[in-house]
């Protein structure tokens, strides 16, 4: 209720006005409902009717029209509860004719009178969740990884084998002589599979978190043909269905989870008391939506003319007071449109997706890679760190021991110097215990192990991130550095493939010429990664004509790396530590040539190796490789720089000056150990200013 008369009031007192580069949005705003749902006492039993346990739970707000303008037929409403284990839906719809014939599983449920589940868990990842039902209580349930504006795609196969379901029907069913009162649907949905589709926080809900959620109801008008119900047709045209839905969407589109409702869980079973957190951002957010909306439908022309690399301000004003400043940016394929507000910096590309970044920082970090070891020299890294301190580098990646690691922050301490433990991650080069298990291995195309064929250098020797032990491995690494205490994170690298595309400057030295993908150099065909591929879309991969150029492979590998990594993070996160990897210059790239999907990782920090010389590239390819990276990431992202590629001081003061422009928290170099000294004085012409 109060947020409601919240929204009310700055709603109404949107006071927009008509000039140059100022956009109206009085009547493209929609306000969300919202929803406290409280915790459930016990389990409920799900048979579809009303007991007890659902008197606690209020009922939401009668269903509208999904545009918002139109008379709704029937009254809808649901009431919701949660325990840790299940989200209880409880639904009640008004129906004089109760009738379905759809009785097959993940059928297209939404041809017969149905009654849907949106469920979004997370704002920092694109992927939801879609369950439907009939009077029949069939069910189909799918999992959308991005929105159909986005070229998402729906998985059929995603099953929600725990949830329960049931019907009860006030009258009856397919019998038209008599009239009915309507329908009741109660489920008990798992919350594990949508907390597993959180990129920002997977843990158990907690007081206060807020899911996005819609509900729909489909109808359809029906004509009776030898006394079996049928949708109507009129000239032998099917009519349109009506859409009914919990929180208006604006368009006949449900797919559109930005105004979805908000849903807020709490401990306590009396969600009345409970007051909804409202985020100051929200106006911002939708503001940038519904301008994006106006660019893709062609109702306003804020792009036209505008090459790649330019960008313009146009003004948002709300009320009196509230005013936004709107930079849009010409990608190369598209457009950004990217806008500060208390919580950080947001961002919507032509997709119409969202992510938020973290205001860049006044300070600027200066960082390094550093060779460690399994014991310490305690006078060597004595002098080591006094000289980093006076470079006024505050960061340092470092590979050992765990008790190495422990001396070195211990030491570090006085210096205000962060020590990040560095982790070789799947490749493990002379790693004795891996040694034992040569089924932990990778294997190419051409059926070899890394262990026994070495790709390009002998201590490429690289694990598998599909087989369990060899994941659990890994994991057993990571748990041995977070009992180090004071990292400033746990540094993951080489957490991909092996290079299935060389940097063009490398291939030489390697005698070859990589203008396609190379079986001998493409590991990611081990034995159980076919056999589940297999088991989800019926073919092994090496049957494929072409399984370089199938998407569904390659994402199934991508996908691999991406849950070790969550995975990875999950555990870090959960003891309050943090969590880095340094990976290839930026998303698409790595993609193609490492099998890597970093911005599908939950880090906090990420190092990009933007190393220009490796691909024949010049000095402005570090600005955009870096631009590129934090379009696709919301975490803090630190310029990594090659040393002995910069040909030139200039050089290397350029690159330095183009990721600091481009947003980069900072650089990290490889390495400071070394340096020149014409070098050296660069690096203490940009920390003297951060000292004073």
């Amino acid at each position: 209720m109060r947020l409601g008369i919240f929204f009310l009031f700055l709603f109404t007192s949107i006071m927009l006005y008509g000039q140059t580069n100022v956009i109206d949005l009085s009547e493209d705003l929609i306000i969300p409902n919202t929803y406290v749902i409280a915790k459930a006492e016990e389990p409920l039993k799900i048979d579809g009717k009303s007991e007890e346990a659902w008197d606690k739970a209020p009922f939401s707000t009668p269903f509208v029209d999904i545009e918002g303008e139109k008379p709704v037929k029937y009254k809808t409403q649901f009431k919701m509860l949660w325990d840790d284990t299940y989200l209880y839906v409880y639904a009640e719809l008004e129906e004089p004719h109760v009738w379905g014939d759809i009785t097959e599983r993940d059928a297209i449920i939404y041809l017969n009178n149905d009654f849907e589940v949106f469920i979004k868990p997370s704002e920092s990842s694109e992927a939801y969740g879609e369950i439907e039902m009939n009077a029949l209580n069939t069910v189909w349930d799918l999992l959308l990884n991005k929105p159909y504006r986005a070229g998402g795609y729906a998985n059929f196969h995603w099953n929600l084998d725990e949830m329960k379901t049931a019907v009860q029907v006030d009258g009856t069913v397919n019998k038209s002589k008599d009239t009915d009162q309507g329908w009741t649907v109660e489920m008990a949905i798992p919350l594990k599979p949508f907390i597993e589709l959180k990129n920002d926080r997977r843990k158990p809900i907690q007081e206060g978190d807020q899911w996005r959620m819609n509900f729909s109801r489909v109808q359809w008008d029906h004509d009776l043909v030898d006394g079996k119900y049928e949708r109507k047709k009129v000239y032998g045209k099917i009519q349109p269905e009506y859409n009914w839905v919990w929180s208006q969407q604006g368009a006949i589109n449900m797919h559109m989870p930005e105004y979805w409702g908000f849903v807020q869980f709490t401990e306590s079973n009396d969600p009345s008391t409970v007051d909804v957190a409202i985020d100051s951002d929200f106006f911002l957010k939708q503001s940038l939506y519904a301008l994006y909306r106006k660019i893709r439908y062609r109702e306003l022309s804020a792009i036209d003319g505008m090459t790649p690399g330019k960008e313009k301000t146009l003004s948002v004003r709300m009320g009196s007071e509230n005013r936004y400043e709107v930079k849009i940016f010409r990608t190369n394929i598209g457009y950004e449109l990217i806008a500060d507000g208390d919580h950080g910096r947001y961002i919507i590309d032509q997709h119409g997706k969202l992510k938020k970044q973290e205001l860049p920082e006044e300070t600027f970090t200066i960082a390094t890679w550093a060779h460690g070891g399994k014991e310490m020299d305690r006078e060597v890294w004595e002098k080591k760190l006094q000289h980093y301190d006076s470079l006024g580098i505050s960061e340092i990646l470092v590979g050992g021991s765990p008790e190495f690691l422990q001396e070195l922050v211990n030491m570090a301490e006085p210096f205000e110097i962060r020590v990040h433990a560095w982790m070789w991650t799947l490749n493990r080069p002379n790693d004795s215990t891996a040694m034992e298990h040569t089924e932990w291995y990778a294997v190419n195309r051409a059926g070899k192990n890394s262990l026994e064929y070495r790709a390009y250098v002998n201590y490429y020797q690289w694990l598998s991130p599909f087989h369990p032990e060899a994941r659990e491995y890994i994991k057993s690494n990571v748990r041995k550095l977070k009992k180090v205490e004071g990292l400033a994170s746990i540094h993951l690298d080489y957490v991909r493939y092996v290079d299935v595309i060389l940097g063009a400057d490398l291939q030489p030295k390697y005698d070859l010429v990589q203008d396609h993908e190379m079986p001998e150099y493409d590991y990611g065909y081990h034995p159980i990664a076919r056999e589940q591929f297999k088991a989800l879309f019926g073919i092994d991969p090496m049957d494929l004509e072409h399984p370089e150029l199938s998407t569904e492979w390659r994402q199934f590998r991508l996908n691999a790396i991406t849950t070790l990594v969550n995975e990875i993070a999950e555990e870090v996160h959960a003891e309050n530590q943090k969590l880095s990897a340094a990976v290839f210059p930026f998303p698409e790239m790595s993609r193609q040539m490492v099998r890597q999907a970093w911005d599908d990782w939950n880090l906090d920090y990420v190092f990009p190796m933007i190393y220009h010389n490796f691909y024949r590239e010049s000095i402005p390819w570090i600005g955009f490789a870096t631009e590129q990276g934090l379009r696709d990431v919301s975490y803090p992202l630190y310029t990594g720089l090659y040393m002995p590629g910069f040909e030139s001081v200039e050089d290397f003061q350029e690159a330095i000056r183009l990721a600091k422009e481009k947003g980069a928290s900072g650089v990290c170099l490889f390495t400071v150990d070394g340096m020149k000294e014409e070098y050296i004085k660069v690096l203490s012409a940009i920390s003297s200013p951060q000292r004073h």
